[in-house]
């Protein structure tokens, strides 16, 4: 029988869990695990330990006494969490036979699935090189060592193979969560590098920058998502690519490889052309996408800015909801749905009076300007001479407020046209997770294969974070707060004597959220060695 017996010393009171053997034909206590000093725990875990322990037992703990016995020794502290709930989604996508079967494919020598996994886990808790990656594997508990040359290789089986995991994990999107696949948005953004360096032909260009690097090479990345952020599919693009030609190359691949045959696709003024509308229809879709104001005919721009016709109104479905004014017209074959807000107005006013100030000092050293003039309406007279342009600052205020709409759609009211285009915001979330939150640039590789394996690490990383949000969704846990918690989900290696045991830290703030919201159990206070393994598969 075990019982729980105090030993005190002069250092402190040392908590030991003990039971009675008999030896030599006399009863003798046999120490079974010591749970270090009495002064190292709160009197809330105290009662944690044994409110655990008498359920184990059925009935109240028997009474503390004391026996002599050794110290503790720590071998190691570990940082548990991130292996425990990345590991959990990666395998619910099944990506371990995935890459089990990539890896079969190329006669590999190396387990491709856990060199994956670690720069996946790498990436979501503190992105660094796979450099870094590789020194860093030992702070985990549940990871299996890889080598250095195998994450570096690696990367290129994530290039060759990024079609073929795209759409794997839509499909299973698809068909277990039952993803509903009828409204789509899509838009671009840039990543760029940290040398200026470009090749003929290559991924990196330089280009419009969406981030202000002038003089950087980039490459452009064009992402599909659903109205709940899942990613439906990526593809990479030359720096200098207009996002005009992105447009038509993934309406045609939303058909080609994912063969869906009805949607609505959502995208940004910036995609709309003729020839962007034409593909949308021939593949039978609909569409919803800015209109630039300034291209419509006369006789709408007339009508739009009389503010006294625009009787309905709307109200954003955002955190911060805005009344929108709203009128529409029949535009060709299309709709047209014009909008005004008074908070749109005053922000438009205000980022026109910033570029105005900007365009003040750019006056003063015309060598800054090159090809901004334009940007800061300035108008050039003479050579090296710029000044303000104020017939186009008059004409631009005209539009404050104002933002229009095309669409396609017959079954849809306009108020429903305008809440998907207002879900807009939700893949530029979506580009600021992938900038900011998993560091996606600046890249620092050179090849396109090494590129390509890069943005393929870094959407898959996405697909796991952003599993979590949905699961967690509904107690409003924030990205950086995961992290937080995952950070602070650790473990210390214990040696007692000839036995060894891990001891849990305290549990964290979000802890039993986001494990509940996997099927998860915490883990106990004090485990086994042998027992670890099992508890984090």
């Amino acid at each position: 029988m075990a019982f729980i017996r105090i030993e005190k010393k002069k250092s402190g009171d040392y908590i030991r869990i003990v039971r009675t053997v008999r030896k030599e034909g006399k009863h003798t206590h046999q120490t079974l695990y010591s749970l270090g000093k009495v002064q190292d725990y709160t009197a809330e875990q105290l009662s944690r330990i044994a409110d655990k322990l008498k359920q184990a037992a059925g009935e109240e703990l028997p009474e503390l006494i004391r026996i002599q016995d050794q110290q503790l020794e720590e071998l190691g502290r570990y940082n548990y969490g991130f292996y425990l709930v990345y590991h959990r989604i990666f395998s619910y996508y099944a990506l371990p036979g995935v890459f089990d079967k990539i890896a079969r494919k190329h006669r590999l020598s190396y387990n491709l699935s856990n060199a994956v996994l670690l720069m996946l886990i790498e990436r979501l808790h503190d992105p660094v090189s796979k450099r870094g990656n590789y020194f860093n594997q030992q702070d985990y508990l549940g990871l299996v060592e890889v080598k250095l040359q195998h994450l570096y290789r690696s990367l290129d089986y994530l290039a060759d193979h990024n079609k073929y995991l795209q759409q794997h994990i839509f499909q299973l999107h698809r068909n277990l969560f039952n993803q509903a696949i009828d409204v789509v948005f899509y838009d671009v953004t840039t990543f760029y590098f940290e040398s200026e360096w470009e090749e003929e032909g290559a991924l990196r260009q330089k280009g419009f920058s969406k981030d202000g690097k002038i003089g950087s090479t980039q490459v452009v990345f064009g992402l599909l998502i659903d109205k709940d952020k899942n990613p439906i599919g990526y593809q990479l693009y030359k720096g200098d690519t207009y996002e005009g030609h992105t447009f038509i190359d993934q309406v045609q691949r939303l058909k080609k490889d994912y063969q869906i045959d009805k949607l609505v696709l959502v995208a940004d003024r910036g995609m709309l052309s003729q020839a962007s509308r034409e593909v949308v229809m021939e593949n039978g879709y609909e569409f919803i996408l800015g209109e630039r104001l300034k291209s419509l005919p006369k006789t709408v721009k007339e009508k739009m800015l009389d503010l006294s016709s625009y009787e309905l109104e709307w109200v954003s479905s955002a955190k911060d909801p805005v009344v929108v004014r709203y009128k529409t017209f029949k535009h060709g074959d299309r709709t047209l749905i014009v909008t005004y807000s008074q908070k749109r107005a005053e922000k438009d006013r205000k980022d026109r009076e910033e570029r105005i100030a900007k365009a003040k000092q750019l006056i003063k050293h015309p060598s800054q300007l090159k090809n901004k003039a334009r940007r800061f309406y300035l108008k050039q007279e003479g050579q090296d001479h710029y000044v303000l342009d104020a017939e186009k600052i008059n004409n631009t205020a005209k539009y404050d407020g104002f933002l229009a709409i095309t669409t396609n759609t017959t079954g849809l009211h306009p108020t429903s046209v305008l809440d998907h285009y207002h879900h807009l915001f939700q893949i530029e979330h979506s580009f600021s997770t992938f900038k900011s939150y998993l560091e996606t640039r600046p890249m620092f590789h050179w090849t396109d294969k090494r590129i390509e394996g890069h943005i393929c690490l870094c959407y898959l990383a996405y697909v796991l974070l952003n599993h979590l949000l949905q699961r967690v969704k509904k107690y409003t846990i924030t990205e950086k707060q995961i992290r937080k918690t995952l950070s602070k989900m650790q473990v210390s290696h214990i040696k007692q004597l000839n036995e060894q045991f891990y001891l849990r830290s305290r549990p964290a703030d979000n802890e039993n959220i986001i494990l509940n919201s996997l099927g998860i159990k915490p883990l106990t206070n004090l485990i086994p060695e042998h027992k670890i393994q099992e508890y984090l598969q």
